[in-house]
């Protein structure tokens, strides 16, 4: 295949269609978003996302702030884009599963690009279904952080990864669209959290000729428990809620989110597994 170099069990592509995903689906998504903002948003203003302490206004975005502060995620995503492609370029035959499949990369960036759009819906529109999307590129995007940490626990290369990103987000996904979710959807995403933070402890304190640079998982970790804790003190209601203020502490949740989503990227891509070279 034209553009192809052959890297062993696994090839990486340097050309086509799909590096360019994430860009194709920020704009498509955020085009949509625009188009169904002017349109005054269908379904019914159900109040949704004002638990998080910001205003409803009268204009067509209802909450601005934790709404825009959403384009923090389609910015990390495309900058994970571009960071992967120029890793591809200087690497020759890379020793992590995202360094040596296109695939895995482009759907880490697109799914931390789908988090931008996904919450704008909610707070941009107050519906039912602009919750739901909310949720739903909620559970997409950390379905990979557990499938990928899961695949390299287990010894699984590519493959095994794509299969088991496809199972759990595929269940959490129909299942939250149908209504089956034995528990809300914001339950099961704090719970697959801590559940992605302790494989991948599990990966660093076992024995084993992995290198990884712990740093960016650090500080992935780090930039998320400061940003959760500005999450629940800004709840409507506590202390750092004040809901007509044009900086709002959920705001800047979803500003750190993004971060810690780049950094987790960054420590992927900073494993050396001597197997795969």
């Amino acid at each position: 295949m034209e553009g192809v170099r052959d890297v062993g069990r696994v090839q990486v592509s340097s050309g086509g269609f799909l590096p360019w995903a994430p860009w194709v689906l920020g704009f498509v998504s955020l085009s949509v978003f625009f188009v169904l903002a002017l349109a005054g948003w269908p379904g019914t203003f159900v109040g949704a996302g004002g638990g998080f302490c910001e205003a409803f206004r009268e204009g067509s975005i209802k909450q601005p702030a934790n709404t825009w502060s959403n384009l923090g995620f389609v910015v990390a995503g495309l900058w994970v884009a571009r960071r992967a492609g120029v890793d591809r370029k200087k690497a020759a035959r890379p020793s992590n599963l995202v360094g040596r499949s296109v695939f895995l990369s482009t759907l880490y960036a697109a799914l931390v690009v789908f988090l931008g759009p996904g919450s704008m819906a909610m707070h941009g529109s107050g519906t039912a279904w602009g919750a739901t999307t909310d949720v739903l590129s909620m559970l997409l995007y950390i379905a990979f952080p557990v499938a990928y940490a899961l695949a390299r626990l287990l010894g699984g290369g590519v493959r095994a990864c794509v299969w088991l990103y496809a199972v759990l987000a595929g269940w959490l996904g129909v299942s939250l669209l149908s209504g089956t979710l034995p528990f809300s959807g914001s339950t099961l995403y704090t719970w697959l959290v801590p559940a992605f933070a302790g494989l991948e402890l599990w990966l660093q304190l076992r024995k084993s000729a992995v290198a990884r640079e712990a740093r960016w998982l650090g500080l992935a970790g780090g930039v998320f428990l400061v940003a959760l804790v500005i999450w629940r003190l800004s709840h409507t209601g506590g202390v750092l809620c004040f809901p007509d203020s044009l900086v709002q502490g959920h705001a800047i949740w979803h500003l750190l989110c993004a971060v810690s989503a780049a950094a987790i990227y960054v420590y992927y891509q900073s494993e050396h597994d001597p197997r795969l070279t």
